[in-house]
C-alpha cells in the first residue's frame, strides 16, 4: 500500500494527485500503472483498492483515464481492453462496491464525432466485452448481472439499451417466437375445442363431435403432458439441490415458482389435468355406441358444471400467459408494468372494504327491520358492495320506513363509495406518476429478463453465428477514412440528439516512441493550478478564522472585548487574508 505514486494518489483520494503521477507514465504502459502493481510474487489492482476501500473519486478518474482515446501519428491508445482484461468481471463490482460508476464507465463505451454529415453522426459503441467473453466467444454475463441489480435507470443508458436491441434483433426475436409458436397454437385449439366449435348450431353433428374430441385429445396429450414433463424437472432439480422457499410456514415449495409465469403455468397444468379427469366425452365412451363422440350421456351430467369451472380457469390463464408477448414492444411492455405495479394499491383498499361490508353487514343483521334483501351477514355484505359498485337496483326510498336502516346504509355509503374510493384514485395516481418516472426502463428490464432466459436455452451454434455477423473485431472508422480501433459497434443517430462541440480523441503530436509519456495538456494545468490556489487560500482564511475564535473566547473570559469586537476582528482577519491572497497570485 502506497509502495507508487499511483497508489499513494489513491490512498489521498486526491484527483489532482493522480494526474500529476501519470503525467511521467510511458503511453504505452500508462493503463498498466492503473491496473497492476507487482510486488514480488502478489500483485494488487489500484482501480479494485480505490473501489474496494471507498476512494471513489480516484476511481472515477482511473476509469474516465482509461477509456479516454489517446492518439498520436501512429496508433490510436484506449484502455478498454486491458481494463476488461484484467477486470473482466468490473461490470459486477461496480454494481455490487460502485453503482454510482457505473454510469462513468458506459459512457467512457461511447465516442461521436465532432462532424455531421447529411443530418446524422456517426457514434462507436466499444461493447464487444459486454457482449462476448473475448477468450472464446460465448455469451457474456454483463445483461443478466443488469438484471440481478434490478435497477431501471441502468437499463435505459444508451449502451446498456444498444446491447439489448442488438440481441432481441439479432438473435432473440426469432428464438422467443419459436419458443411461443406452440403455445399460440394450443390456445387456438383449445378456443375451437372448448368455446368455438361447441357453441355453433352444427356442434351436434358426427364431423363437428370427432372435431371438439381432436381438439380436446390434442390438449391433453400435448400441451398437458408437456407441462407435466417440463415442471416436474423443474421440481426435481429445485428439490434435489434445495432450491426451495417456505410456504404458510411449513410446506416448502420450488424457489422457480416465484416467478409469475412459472408460477400460471403450473397451475394452468393443474387445471388441465382436472379437466383431462372430468371430461365429459371419456366418462360418456362406455355409454355411446351410434353417437360416439359424445358429452351429453346420464354419466356426465353431474361433472359438466364442475368442469366448466376448470375449463373458464384454465382458458383464462391461458390468455394471461399471453402477456409475455407485450415484450416485443417497449411501449406495451411499458404500459403492462405500469398496470401491474398500480395495481398493487388494490389491496389495501380491499382489505379496508371487506372490513366495511363486514362491520356494517353484522350491524344491520341485528336490527330489526323489513327490508328482506339484508336479512342476513352474507346478503347484507353482497347488496352493500352492490351499493359500493352501482350495481344496486334498489332504491334507498324502500328503506324510508326504517330509519336506523336508511342512516347507517347512508353512512356507509359515506365511508365506502365517497372516502375509500376517492382515496384509492388518490394512490393510484401518485403510483402512476412514482413508476412512469421509469417505466421504460422497467421495460427494458423486462425485456432483458427474457433475453437470458433465451439464451441460457439458445443453441451454442446459433449464438457464434449471431457473434459472426457482428464483425467486432473489424476496425471502426472515426471519421472518413480515418480507420480506428476495433470492438465496437457504429451507428448512425441524428446530429441534434447530442451536440458535439470538441472531439474527445486527445490527438497529440512530437515523439511517437511507446516509452514516452503524453505531453502535458497545459490549459488542463491551467485550470488545475487555479484550483489549488483557491484550496490554499480557503485553508488560510479557516485557519485565521479559527485563531481570531480563539482569541476572542480568552478576550471574553477575561471580561476585556465583548462578542461584536470578537466579530469585528475575525472579518477583519477574513478580508486580509483574501486580500493578501489576491496580492499572491491572481485568479
Amino acid at each position: 500500500e502506497g509502495s507508487t505514486i499511483v497508489m499513494k494518489a489513491i490512498n489521498a483520494n486526491s484527483v489532482p494527485q493522480l494526474k500529476r503521477a501519470l503525467a511521467c507514465a510511458p503511453r504505452a504502459s500508462r493503463a498498466n500503472w492503473l491496473l497492476k502493481v507487482e510486488a514480488g510474487t502478489q500483485n494488487i489492482s489500484p482501480l479494485m483498492w480505490a473501489i474496494e476501500s471507498g476512494r471513489l473519486e480516484a476511481a472515477e478518474a482511473i476509469i474516465q483515464d482509461l477509456l479516454v482515446i489517446r492518439a498520436d501519428r501512429e496508433r490510436y491508445y484506449y484502455g478498454v481492453e486491458d481494463l476488461f482484461g484484467r477486470h473482466h468481471d468490473i461490470i459486477k463490482r461496480l454494481i455490487t462496491d460502485a453503482p454510482t460508476l457505473l454510469p462513468v464507465i458506459m459512457q467512457g463505451l461511447v465516442w461521436r464525432s465532432r462532424i455531421s454529415s447529411g443530418g446524422n453522426r456517426r457514434v462507436n459503441y466499444y461493447v464487444k466485452h459486454l457482449l462476448i467473453n473475448p477468450e472464446d466467444d460465448s455469451v457474456s454475463e454483463t445483461l443478466s448481472w443488469l438484471v440481478a441489480a434490478k435497477n431501471p435507470r441502468n437499463m435505459s443508458h444508451e449502451v446498456i439499451v444498444l446491447v439489448s436491441d442488438t440481441m432481441w434483433n439479432g438473435l432473440i426475436f426469432r428464438q422467443f417466437i419459436y419458443s411461443k409458436i406452440w403455445f399460440m397454437i394450443s390456445l387456438m385449439f383449445f378456443m375451437l375445442s372448448q368455446a368455438i366449435l361447441p357453441k355453433s348450431d352444427s356442434a351436434n353433428e358426427l364431423h363437428m363431435r370427432l372435431l371438439i374430441f381432436a381438439g380436446r385429445l390434442l390438449m391433453y396429450f400435448v400441451t398437458m403432458v408437456r407441462f407435466i414433463f417440463q415442471h416436474s424437472k423443474f421440481c426435481m432439480r429445485s428439490y434435489r439441490e434445495g432450491d426451495t422457499m417456505t410456504c404458510f410456514r411449513c410446506l416448502k415449495i420450488p424457489s422457480y415458482l416465484r416467478d409469475p409465469r412459472d408460477s400460471g403455468g403450473f397451475l394452468l397444468m393443474l387445471l388441465l389435468m382436472m379437466m383431462c379427469a372430468l371430461e365429459p366425452m371419456f366418462h360418456c365412451l362406455p355409454e355411446a355406441e351410434d353417437e360416439f363422440p359424445s358429452q351429453t350421456c346420464d354419466a356426465a351430467e353431474k361433472i359438466t358444471y364442475i368442469y366448466s369451472v376448470f375449463c373458464m380457469g384454465a382458458m383464462a390463464i391461458h390468455w394471461l400467459l399471453l402477456i409475455d408477448l407485450s415484450v416485443f414492444s417497449t411501449g406495451l411492455s411499458a404500459f403492462v408494468l405500469v398496470i401491474s405495479q398500480v395495481l398493487s394499491e388494490m389491496n389495501r383498499f380491499l382489505i379496508t372494504l371487506l372490513w366495511l361490508l363486514l362491520t356494517f353487514g353484522s350491524a344491520i343483521s341485528v336490527l330489526e327491520h323489513p327490508y328482506f334483501e339484508m336479512r342476513d351477514i352474507p346478503n347484507t355484505a353482497i347488496a352493500l358492495f352492490s351499493i359500493t359498485v352501482r350495481l344496486y337496483e334498489d332504491d334507498y326510498r324502500n328503506m324510508i320506513d326504517a330509519v336506523p336502516l336508511l342512516c347507517i346504509v347512508f353512512v356507509f355509503v359515506t365511508a365506502s363509495a365517497v372516502v375509500l374510493l376517492n382515496l384509492l384514485i388518490a394512490q393510484i395516481n401518485c403510483s402512476y406518476m412514482f413508476i412512469y418516472q421509469d417505466m421504460v426502463g422497467f421495460a427494458r428490464l423486462n425485456r432483458a429478463d427474457v433475453i437470458c432466459e433465451t439464451l441460457e436455452k439458445a443453441p451454442e451454434e446459433t449464438w457464434l453465428k449471431f457473434v459472426k455477423t457482428l464483425n467486432l473485431n473489424e476496425p471502426l472508422e472515426f471519421n472518413e477514412g480515418d480507420v480506428g480501433l476495433p470492438g465496437g459497434i457504429q451507428v448512425l443517430e441524428l446530429a441534434g440528439v447530442h451536440p458535439v462541440t470538441e472531439d474527445s480523441i486527445l490527438r497529440f503530436g512530437g515523439s511517437c516512441a511507446l516509452d514516452t509519456p503524453w505531453p502535458e495538456d497545459s490549459a488542463h494545468h491551467e485550470e488545475e493550478d487555479k484550483y489549488r490556489r483557491i484550496q490554499k487560500m480557503l485553508k488560510k482564511v479557516l485557519k485565521r478564522v479559527s485563531k481570531s475564535k480563539s482569541k476572542g473566547r480568552g478576550r471574553g473570559r477575561g471580561g476585556g472585548v465583548d462578542g461584536s469586537g470578537a466579530t469585528n476582528s475575525t472579518s477583519g482577519n477574513v478580508s486580509g487574508a483574501m486580500i493578501s491572497e489576491d496580492s499572491g497570485g491572481s485568479l
